[in-house]
């Protein structure tokens, strides 16, 4: 009897599962009035400095709240109801319960599941603070004013809470992957480019070992492949090799006169 010829407003945020229970409820009381409503912020709402902040100083400025007339007899009510929320510059949108629910409510539960999982030692507060940082201060700080049992009732009515749980799960799984996979791959360039580098120095110093045990010059076999004549050699030998003594005068007479002392062309 107390509840006759007031204004029954839900403020979940979901609103199908509310409206059928307010129908319910009331369907013989025809003079009790049903809204449902989603403002679409913390009633603790704060700054990211953690000031509290003041609906009359345009702290819910832009700020949306969703509604539905479900059943409104007293319409001069139900607007002054509404005019709080449209003098503290919020944006309001009327929306159907089920509209609101198939197009809001993921949304709303991704945000609320962010939010918990963020704390103070993964937001401390700095000195600088971006834009983006201080946008998830702002959402740890919404959720942080909020009952756990809203945040239950967002995933136990929702029929795709469990699901938007496992992929969030799923996501954290697969970036883990994709670090520990970049980090291998790195790991495993720098030990190949280690031992590279490691073997050209071995080969080089067993070089110049060699080098210096032949006098200061590789022999030509090491130097020049089978059946080739470096320029500056003369029958495969190189000239200047200390260990060939070459007769010159005998090696042009050799090659540059017949046997009858006529010069070869």
């Amino acid at each position: 009897d107390q509840l006759i010829g007031k204004l029954i407003v839900d403020v979940c945020p979901l609103n199908v599962l509310p409206k059928t229970a307010m129908l319910r409820a009331f369907d013989t009381l025809k003079d009790i009035d049903i809204m449902s409503t989603h403002p679409m912020f913390s009633p603790n709402l704060s700054t990211a400095n953690g000031a509290a902040v003041d609906a009359d100083a345009d702290g819910w400025d832009g700020r949306p709240i969703v509604y539905e007339k479900i059943r409104i007899s007293d319409m001069r009510r139900a607007d002054q109801f509404l005019k709080f929320f449209e003098q503290a510059h919020c944006q309001m949108v009327e929306m159907e319960a089920a509209e609101h629910d198939a197009s809001i409510v993921d949304a709303e539960f991704v945000t609320h599941l962010t939010g918990r999982l963020l704390d103070t030692e993964l937001l401390p507060p700095t000195p600088v603070m971006s834009k983006e940082y201080a946008a998830l201060c702002d959402v740890a700080d919404m959720t942080a004013g909020d009952s756990f049992d809203l945040f239950f009732g967002m995933y136990k009515y929702n029929r795709n809470g469990r699901d938007l749980l496992n992929k969030m799960r799923d996501n954290l799984a697969t970036l883990e992957r994709q670090l520990a996979a970049r980090e291998a791959y790195l790991t495993a360039k720098a030990e190949m480019m280690n031992n590279d580098r490691q073997k050209l120095m071995a080969e080089t110093r067993l070089l110049l070992q060699e080098i210096a045990k032949n006098g200061g010059m590789l022999q030509h076999q090491q130097l020049v492949p089978d059946n080739a004549s470096p320029p500056g050699s003369v029958d495969g030998v190189v000239i200047g090799d200390p260990d060939v003594d070459v007769d010159a005068d005998a090696a042009v007479n050799e090659v540059g006169h017949d046997d009858a002392g006529n010069k070869k062309r």
